[in-house]
């Protein structure tokens, strides 16, 4: 129930972006060209919207908080207002805290714990069994998301796929061939997965052309519909 819960706020505040790259990534069955090079791998966890921290001040009398971080990256604590700490370690958080709370609390002893780490999703997209949002647990990769999502569907393009990972410009979208992968074993583009990743996995060129065949036929279908209700009416 909690990990359903975790998922469903991070969903909610990772929407915006996911909207925007499933357009980027789906609109009419289209694939954009994938940079050069690896996405850049960083083990240390980053805090993000909606993490929980726990904040517990001492000496007496002491302060525990519990704070979600909100959507613009900070959190309220006494005395201290607004801190930043999207991006940052929870040591970065304690450090910051620490030295501001210093101004009205003589030697204050922080710990900073992470409570529950909601922001810790990835997402996948496109011609896969289970679309959707997944806890990403321990060193995961592309290889272990698709597995996640069913793995490919009947009309993947399975060396088309693509890792789009958000970022302070924009993000970049990097090449994922799940046949190299699997079939070859060559794990080039099976990259280690980061918070907010979004894995699209499109259609191959059949199932394209049908979906354009669909969008054409469907007002001659409707007008055929609404002939044959005429006829049955007499």
């Amino acid at each position: 129930m909690g990990l359903r819960i975790g998922l469903r706020k991070g969903l909610r505040f990772w929407q915006p972006a996911i909207v925007g790259l499933a357009l980027f990534l789906g609109t009419t069955g289209c694939v954009p060209g994938a940079v050069p090079g690896r996405p850049q791998f960083t083990p240390q966890y980053h805090l993000a919207p909606p993490d929980v921290l726990t904040i517990n001040v001492r000496p007496e009398p002491a302060m525990i908080r519990q704070l979600t971080v909100r959507p613009d990256g900070k959190i309220s604590f006494d005395l201290i207002g607004d801190v930043e700490v999207r991006g940052r370690t929870v040591q970065q958080v304690r450090e910051e805290v620490t030295k501001r709370l210093e101004e009205f609390i003589v030697q204050p002893d922080v710990t900073v714990t992470l409570q529950q780490s909601n922001s810790r999703v990835y997402f996948v997209f496109g011609e896969v069994g289970r679309p959707g949002a997944y806890p990403l647990v321990g060193d995961a990769t592309v290889l272990n998301a698709l597995f996640a999502a069913g793995g490919p569907a009947q009309f993947a393009m399975l060396g088309s796929g693509r890792l789009a990972r958000p970022g302070p410009e924009g993000g970049s979208v990097y090449k994922v061939d799940y046949n190299a992968i699997t079939k070859k074993g060559d794990s080039t583009t099976n990259y280690p997965l980061e918070p907010g990743d979004v894995i699209f996995v499109p259609a191959n060129v059949s199932a394209q052309i049908g979906h354009v065949l669909q969008i054409i036929f469907y007002p001659f279908q409707q007008i055929l519909g609404l002939g044959g209700r005429f006829i049955r009416g007499f």
